[in-house]
């Protein structure tokens, strides 16, 4: 009896042992990794964009985002075929004491899943029009304007779907001492869709998330995943508090220097004039269900049908005239304030309402800030 108490004392205190270091490398690990990603960040914000740095020729406006080395080039190849023998045996009693056996089979061959495997080395190189990976042996590229989407997986994996290639491929670090690729990822698609000022605000916000991560898990020993991803996700609410605060700041901008009209230059439409709808970061869940309606996952526009209404209920409006904008009856922002009462007054006696044609940009769902947006076009029905 004092054998198998020993016994599973000890097996108890290697457990233990075992555990503490397991957690000390985890943390050891998450600590570095989130350090070296708020370095990357902090100066990629003060050096953005940077200096060509490229194996190939950059297209007609395509700028040069980023590049990382030592990157992997994964696919799905379908795995070797494995053949077993399945026997089937059968007993029969043939007198008292006296059995035999017929022994029978058949060879089984099932069909091999697909697994992903290292296709070659090289660099990746990100750009605001694509991500190209040059190797030894092997080059690919993933246009943005095909884009179908992009998944990221353990290890600095990084998965992108493009309309061009039937299967999914992707890049993977071979180490971590560098930006992983989905934040590279991101930081192309703000400096694509909005500029290099947005760019370097969510770099400059990336660092600040990284080491407010890596701090949680320094001052909690036993932090693990579950701990960490609630600590992120309050770490996401607080970035959209600030990323609101400079929604509101640009939109005050905006109403202080109004120039939501806009003339038709290099892109003449059959509408004359178009009218900036703001607001929009407000709506993120109607623009969420809209990619779901429109069955896209961003990065697309669409000429939708946009409906104003009068919002003269609206606490946010200094005139109290407000105009709300709505497409497939969810609102996704609101008229300027400083035209509202223009627009208002028409639509009065429109009923308060009217239907206009209107140009909707849905931006990557994955996008941080989502820039998503909508123009309304102007015609005889409401004029400014």
């Amino acid at each position: 009896m004092d054998f198998i108490v020993a016994v599973l004392f000890w097996s108890a205190v290697v457990g233990v042992v075992g555990a503490a270091l397991w957690q000390q490398n985890f943390r050891r690990q998450f600590m570095n990794l989130a350090e070296t990603q708020a370095s990357r960040l902090d100066f990629l914000a003060k050096a953005l964009p940077l200096k060509r740095d490229t194996q190939f020729q950059l297209r007609s406006q395509e700028e040069y985002v980023y590049h990382l080395d030592n990157m992997s080039l994964i696919e799905p190849r379908r795995a070797a075929r494995v053949t077993r023998r399945s026997t089937d045996a059968v007993t029969v009693a043939l007198a008292k004491g006296i059995y035999y056996t017929a022994a029978g089979g058949k060879s089984v061959s099932p069909e091999p899943e697909d697994e992903l495997r290292e296709i070659d080395r090289g660099t990746a190189t990100f750009t605001t029009q694509r991500v190209v990976f040059v190797g030894s042996k092997q080059t690919r590229e993933w246009d943005f304007a095909k884009l179908l989407g992009w998944d990221v997986g353990n290890g600095g994996r990084l998965m992108i779907a493009v309309s061009n290639r039937q299967k999914v491929s992707g890049i993977q670090m071979a180490n971590r001492l560098d930006l992983m690729p989905d934040v590279v990822m991101q930081i192309a698609g703000q400096a694509r869709d909005e500029g290099w000022e947005w760019a370097r605000e969510a770099c400059k916000m990336g660092a600040k998330k990284a080491r407010a991560q890596a701090q949680f898990v320094r001052e909690n020993t036993w932090a693990g995943e579950e701990k960490i991803a609630a600590f992120e996700k309050k770490l996401d609410e607080q970035d959209e508090i600030e990323l609101a605060e400079l929604a509101r700041e640009e939109e005050a901008e905006q109403a202080a220097n109004p120039s939501p009209i806009r003339k038709q230059v290099s892109r003449p439409r059959t509408h004359a004039e178009e009218l900036e709808v703001v607001g929009e970061f407000f709506y993120k869940e109607s623009f969420a269900t809209l990619r779901d309606i429109l069955e896209t996952d961003g990065g697309t526009e669409h000429v939708v049908e946009a409906e104003l209404r009068n919002d003269p209920d609206n606490p946010h409006s200094e005139s109290g005239m407000a105009v709300a904008v709505f497409i497939r009856g969810l609102q996704v922002g609101h008229i300027p304030e400083s035209l509202a009462p223009d627009v208002f007054e028409q639509l009065e006696p429109k009923g308060g309402a009217v239907t206009l044609g209107a140009r909707l940009w849905l931006d990557y769902k994955e996008s941080r800030p989502n820039k998503s947006s909508v123009t309304v076009y102007l015609d005889s029905r409401l004029q400014l």
